[in-house]
């Protein structure tokens, strides 16, 4: 129930969510409910275990480049049980040796990348009525560089015939880029009756990125450090209503702050034969403060045994630099029970991102930055239509064919030649706005029972 704005670690190549940790995941690409707002793509719904409430119990993993441990029992036996999972990569530091044999002229004394991240969850369960849920994750990943370079310098003398003397300088020389995720949650769940229950939710959510280059040690120090990041509070009430055993109504709102620091750039220069003043600064795009808020009401509901629906209304604002944005989204889905084996499903939904995703690149780096819409640059919105047939081979597997067409509007990304790092004032003078079309074909086959999968 929480965003998480990096997925990734090692560039895409594995995923921040450790499987120990997860209960399930479910990915919405077609037809999005109600209930979820403020994304034009997928949205990968992901919930966590809440641990054994009878016995301890654990796992350990050692891989070749990382190892990772669970843990999980009961704090109070069948009242308030844990669920704890750690991972880290240690590549870096089985690459020391080789990295400080093969430095060379270079002076490198360490260098490497690594990752880590902690899942943990408490579930503390009040009455019968009641439960509290906190969890949290926090996750990095690190490019690091230390060297020390001796070079000899000559300094001259001014009397005549006087002899140079023979100076070493040690150079120190440090490169730090960290990028990641801590998200913390308090929700407490309440069963009103046997057909109606809420779950409250208070969250955090920072995501920041951090590339440093410096050179010089103590009070000699100089370098440049450049910082993105972003950072939400939010509050939000979800309701569900179930008055028959085919019909579930759903609604809720929400209440997110949000602050962004698009791009910052901190210059420390201290004095020498280059800079006779010692410089100290801080450039770059202002912070931007924002206030979300969204409603929903979905109603997924049975008009057959053959023919489902889900109808849905998503209401959201935005508020930013003194404007206001306002959308209204409908959303619909249905399907249709050809045999007990077949089915056609379709869906529209209207969606709205007040959140813009600038990339470099057409890999994963931290140096996408995250910016808000603003008094000049617009929300994105889209319109997505999708169909497609489903059939259930039995004991056997899984097939579908589905289609969707999609169009876009107010979509950002830099203009030719910028990027993000520069001397531009602000990132809106780096950007383009422009519309985008996607649609294609997706063939699907799986077996997700049964001792193999895949």
């Amino acid at each position: 129930g929480v965003p998480l704005y990096n997925v990734n670690h090692m560039l895409g190549f594995f995923s921040v969510f450790n499987s120990d940790a997860l209960k399930n995941v479910t990915l919405y690409k077609g037809s999005f409910p109600a209930r979820f707002g403020g994304r034009l793509s997928s949205v990968v719904d992901v919930h966590m275990k809440d641990g054994d409430d009878k016995k301890i119990r654990g796992s350990l993993g050692i891989g070749l480049i990382s190892s990772k441990l669970q843990l999980e029992g009961p704090i109070l036996k069948e009242r308030t049980p844990f669920d704890v999972s750690l991972r880290r990569t240690y590549f870096d530091l089985l690459l020391q040796p080789i990295v400080r044999a093969n430095a060379g002229n270079e002076g490198i004394s360490s260098a490497g990348y690594y990752f880590y991240d902690v899942n943990a969850k408490v579930t503390h369960k009040l009455s019968h009525r009641d439960k509290l849920y906190l969890s949290m994750y926090m996750g990095d990943d690190a490019i690091y560089l230390k060297s020390a370079n001796e070079s000899t310098v000559y300094a001259g003398n001014n009397t005549p015939g006087g002899m140079a003397s023979v100076v070493t300088v040690k150079e120190h020389r440090k490169v730090n880029w960290n990028w990641g995720n801590a998200i913390t949650a308090l929700r407490w769940n309440r069963i009103l009756n046997n057909k109606l229950f809420v779950n409250t939710t208070a969250s955090f959510t920072r995501y920041r990125s951090s590339l440093g280059n410096s050179q010089g040690e103590g009070e000699n120090d100089s370098g440049l450090t450049y910082r993105s990041g972003i950072r939400d509070w939010t509050l939000k009430t979800d309701f569900e209503y179930m008055p028959a055993a085919m019909h579930d109504i759903k609604f809720g709102a929400a209440y997110t702050y949000h602050a962004f620091s698009p791009d910052v750039t901190s210059m420390k220069f201290r004095g020498g034969e280059v800079i006779e003043q010692p410089v100290d600064t801080v450039i770059g795009s202002p912070r931007v403060y924002a206030h979300e808020t969204a409603a929903y009401l979905e109603d997924d509901f049975s008009v057959s045994r053959l023919w489902k629906i889900n109808l849905g209304l998503h209401l959201s604002s935005f508020h930013v630099q003194n404007k206001n944005y306002f959308s209204l989204q409908p959303r619909i889905s249905t399907r249709l029970l050809l045999t007990d084996d077949l089915s056609v499903k379709a869906g529209y939904a209207y969606m709205n991102q007040y959140i813009h995703m600038l990339s470099s690149s057409m890999v994963s780096f931290p140096t996408d930055l995250w910016v808000p819409t603003t008094k000049n640059i617009l929300p994105m919105r889209s319109h997505q239509y999708a169909a497609g047939v489903f059939y259930s081979l039995r004991n056997i597997a899984d097939f579908s064919v589905e289609g969707y067409y999609k169009t876009m509007d107010n979509l950002l990304e830099y203009k030719e030649g910028a990027s993000f790092m520069g001397v531009s004032a602000n990132w809106e003078e780096k950007v383009s706005v422009g519309r985008g079309v996607a649609y294609g074909i997706e063939l699907l086959a799986q077996r997700s029972f049964g001792n193999t999968t895949g």
